[in-house]
């Protein structure tokens, strides 16, 4: 019998884990871990603004991830539940700075949408 495929399924919940590690999150399915999504769009002319990135920050102002804008202007990253956050949209060149403070999700949601206009410079 060969030992790897045994070995393999043994790490793989840890293999799994580690490729966030720079995110504080309850584990996937977990009812305090939400997706949030939204789209990210031009208050003047209302199409999608996909050249940005929009980045999730605690309340002391660190940033805790980041996610970039598709083609179709949208966006979708996890958070807490139960936390105050901050959203911010970067490298949007051409519109003002956008921060957003956010009160803390409630829990037991698994998705939560929150769409973000920007204002032409």
């Amino acid at each position: 019998m060969r030992l790897w495929p045994v070995l393999f399924l043994l790490l793989a919940p840890t293999l799994l884990r580690a490729q966030h590690p720079h995110l504080d999150l309850p584990p996937s399915g977990s009812a305090q871990r939400i997706q949030l999504f939204g789209m990210v769009t031009d208050s003047l002319t209302r199409k999608p603004v996909y050249d940005c990135l929009v980045g999730y920050y605690d309340a002391s102002g660190k940033r805790l991830s980041i996610t970039s804008v598709n083609s179709d202007g949208r966006f979708a990253l996890f958070i807490p539940a139960g936390v105050p956050y901050e959203l911010r949209v970067e490298r949007e060149n051409g519109y003002v700075e956008l921060h957003r403070a956010m009160p803390p999700a409630p829990n037991g949601l698994a998705l939560l949408r929150q769409d973000l206009v920007l204002l032409p410079k």
